[in-house]
């Protein structure tokens, strides 16, 4: 077992995590110590609800495509962080419907929150939360789910699994966040002239898949066949423009038979959009500065640090994922690291709301 042992205000504090390669370990393991545990569940690790049901222990916890512990990414097991008496934990299981109040998040500093990656009611709830949350809360956390993107039941306590659901652990400590995306702008600004939801139509006025499709190939300056345009979709996402330049990168995770593009978050009608492009050297720079903006921000003295990595910044670095996780480790001072392949990434910045992003590195330094 991973036992961190950390000092903070003249307390002992402990950080008690640990990797297990089955869920029956886990069980035999923790079965009957009275502790209760958040669970990071990698995709291919076999997870039986009634297992975890039947064993009487409080667990919560979430389903992703990959897990981090330190420099190691996982695509099976589970990790097991043992939760403090003072962290408390809330699962929603209709993010449409909150059942919490103000008081719920009195004394608090922090919150990580994971929400169904797939669901199109992620920004109300982000919305229904900040209204819950003192001003100077921090928020991160990411989408939980699995790939190839298909919305399942992903979000669970040891009572249920569940779907168009949410997960909200409270911290007194504080976070201190860096987040960079790394994506480079193309060309001038487009108009996302008509869109529902997480489907885009049409890009200033016409078909959202042929005008996508021209700029890769001006970008290229060779011909894209049809049955080629998917390769191309993790390089070159869109950005969407915040009223304030910011970019919020948007994945394409799909292309519709009517050429229409889904998109992995909602595109509002009449955004302003860029089109932007990814180069590995420059997106692991990117969560490079993330981790030492992190660490900055909380004056070097981390105690550990969590990572929430959109899982197409994966497979777009490809087999340079190791690196960017090394380097991201070499510079939050070989601190423990926490990290999650997310189906996109949730952080407020000094922001009048809490943003849901896509193809985004987020690091939060536990101070």
């Amino acid at each position: 077992m991973m036992l961190y042992c950390i000092v903070m205000k003249g307390v002992t504090m402990s950080i008690d995590i640990k990797y297990y390669k089955t869920l029956d370990t886990f069980v035999r393991d923790c079965k009957g110590d009275n502790n209760r545990y958040l669970l990071f569940i990698a995709q291919e690790c076999k997870f039986y609800i009634s297992l975890l049901k039947n064993s009487k222990i409080e667990a919560y916890g979430a389903i992703f495509p990959e897990i981090i512990l330190d420099t190691i990414s996982y695509k099976e097991g589970l990790i097991a962080y043992k939760l403090n008496k003072n962290e408390k934990v809330f699962l929603q299981q209709d993010i449409n419907n909150l059942t919490l109040k103000e008081d719920d998040f009195e004394n608090i500093n922090s919150v990580i929150t994971f929400v169904d990656g797939l669901s199109l009611n992620i920004n109300s709830y982000l919305d229904s939360l900040y209204e819950l949350l003192a001003p100077e809360t921090q928020v991160i956390g990411g989408g939980a789910g699995k790939i190839p993107f298909e919305q399942k039941e992903n979000i669970f306590s040891n009572e249920g699994i569940y779907k168009e659901a949410a997960l909200i652990i409270c911290l007194e400590n504080k976070i201190k966040v860096g987040f960079e995306h790394g994506w480079s702008l193309m060309q001038e600004q487009a108009i996302a002239t008509l869109s529902k939801e997480n489907t885009l139509f049409q890009i200033d006025y016409i078909n959202a898949y042929e005008f996508y499709k021209s700029m890769i190939e001006k970008d290229l300056n060779k011909t894209i066949l049809d049955e080629e345009l998917e390769t191309y979709l993790k390089t070159y996402p869109l950005g969407l423009v915040k009223f304030d330049n910011e970019i919020l990168v948007k994945e394409i995770i799909k292309i519709n038979k009517d050429k229409s593009l889904v998109l992995g978050s909602s595109i509002p009608q009449n955004s302003i959009i860029n089109f932007l492009k990814g180069e590995k050297d420059v997106v692991i720079e990117a969560s490079k500065k993330a981790a030492l903006k992190a660490v900055e921000n909380c004056n070097n003295k981390q105690k550990a640090v969590f990572l929430f990595e959109c899982v197409s910044r994966r497979l777009f670095l490809d087999e340079n994922h190791k690196n960017e996780i090394e380097i991201i480790k070499e510079n939050i001072n070989e601190k423990l690291l926490i990290g999650l392949l997310t189906l996109g990434e949730i952080v407020n910045n000094n922001d009048m709301n809490i943003n849901f992003y896509n193809k985004t590195c987020i690091v939060g330094a536990l101070c």
